[in-house]
């Protein structure tokens, strides 16, 4: 069935009902001897989508804001929620990683790729630190910030039998970013891409795109196109 989804009409209302659908708890007292800090983590509702990056535990490194380093755990990043959650095999339960204690992680797949995270200020339309993934890193980083949102569909009946009107739906904005300069926003389109360049540089960024055949389509693309662009010594303005 073809679902019409139609966008929350204003943020508060996303957080509030993640308020109201998810709790979470203090860990027992067992937890005070572990090196990790965060509160147990409570089930998300059970919904068409995913409130998770990724639908499997994989194994990853997270660093805390102390510089120390917790290697080869099993964690998912919840994009809903904006947080990390890893399996703690000693109590054992789920936990939600106090954000305050992260710098970043990064996950490792089933096929030996690595992904990086990392936490930083955002002071857009949702001001706060979020966790980034960092597409490449230099200069001059491409960043994207990864988020699914709760928004209202056409109601539909779940694998549990039950009406919902709610889905998890991606929502991904992606940044060039400069920790002197800031965040300017991109888009998955040529267009886009050129207009963060000078003007006189924008017609030299296009002929290069054209002779390496990069059509700019989606963020496979895009990151191709940074690379080669970058190479070349083309400066993106914030």
């Amino acid at each position: 069935m073809t679902r019409r989804i139609i966008p929350l009409l204003m943020i508060a209302l996303i957080y509030g009902n993640a308020a109201i659908l998810k709790a979470q708890e203090p860990l027992n007292k067992n937890w005070d001897s572990q090196k990790i800090k965060g509160v147990r983590y409570v089930p998300y509702p059970s919904l068409d989508g995913s409130p998770f990056l990724f639908d499997i535990w994989l194994q990853g490194n997270v660093e805390f804001s102390n510089g120390e380093i917790s290697d080869t755990l099993s964690i998912r990043y919840s994009a809903y929620e904006d947080e990390l959650i890893y399996y703690n095999k000693e109590i054992p339960c789920h936990v939600v990683i106090d954000k305050e204690t992260i710098s970043g992680f990064s996950i490792t797949n089933k096929k030996g790729n690595t992904r990086f995270f990392r936490k930083q200020y955002y002071d857009g339309s949702q001001p706060g630190d979020h966790f980034f993934e960092v597409l490449s890193k230099g200069a001059t980083d491409l960043i994207v910030y990864r988020r699914h949102f709760l928004v209202k569909v056409q109601l539909y009946t779940g694998d549990n039998g039950i009406a919902n009107d709610q889905a998890y739906v991606p929502s991904y904005q992606y940044f060039f970013y400069s920790s002197e300069k800031g965040y300017t926003t991109v888009r998955l389109n040529e267009n886009s891409f050129l207009d963060q360049f000078e003007v006189k540089d924008r017609k030299p960024v296009k002929r290069v795109l054209r002779k390496n055949k990069i059509d700019i389509q989606d963020e496979e693309t895009l990151v191709l196109a940074w690379h080669t662009i970058e190479k070349g010594g083309f400066k993106v303005i914030f």
